[in-house]
């Protein structure tokens, strides 16, 4: 019943993975082509930067892979929770970091957009917002088709049953049936009696 297709969740973690690696990396490549929340040069680690970017980015790419992977629906399920959750931070991160504006390293805020107003739009969609958004929508559908059990998972579980029986493996569930059915077949049985042959001397 845990076993399930590996295309199940290919496309979905496929996204995800995608999602998540550009939005751990724009902060540092975006300056590069005016594009930049936060300092304008490339590759610069600030808190901020690690906290609100590159840490959900990076667990985003992790329960991607597991989602592009897993053929286990439940370390399956468990990639889409991690994708989920990092989407959420990339969607509320920016505007927690408010509330520790004046703490300092290790903690940090993302910076202002630069740029015009539609850039500006751009830049906030592309690093937070948009990515997180996205992330969450490929997630929750992986999710979704991950805790159904469809006909092909039954085709499965058949196959698999067929399998255990004509290498002779047993599983606990079959043994146990095993020793219901040979106790009750004991149970049951009856003694013939035996014939008895005599002899008469003539």
């Amino acid at each position: 019943k845990m076993r399930i297709p590996r295309t199940r969740g290919a496309i979905s973690g496929l996204m995800v993975v995608l999602l998540g690696a550009w939005g751990a990396i724009v902060p540092f490549v975006g300056p590069s082509f005016n594009f930049t929340i936060g300092p304008d040069s490339t590759f610069h680690m600030t808190a901020g930067r690690a906290w609100l970017s590159l840490l959900p980015g990076v667990v985003a790419v992790v329960g991607g892979l597991v989602l592009l992977f897993s053929a286990h629906r439940a370390k399956a399920v468990l990639g889409a929770q991690l994708a989920i959750a990092a989407g959420v931070w990339f969607v509320i991160g920016p505007t927690v970091s408010v509330l520790w504006s004046n703490a300092g390293p290790p903690l940090g805020q993302a910076g202002r957009p630069l740029g015009g107003e539609y850039r500006q739009m751009a830049e906030l969609l592309a690093y937070f917002y948009g990515v997180g958004a996205a992330i969450i929508a490929f997630a929750s559908i992986a999710l979704g088709r991950m805790t159904l059990r469809t006909v092909r998972d039954v085709e499965l579980e058949r196959e698999a049953a067929i399998a255990r029986r004509d290498t002779g493996v047993e599983t606990p569930r079959r043994r146990r049936f095993v020793r219901r059915r040979d106790a009750g077949a004991e149970h049951d049985r009856v003694e013939e009696p035996t014939a008895v042959t005599t002899t008469t001397d003539r």
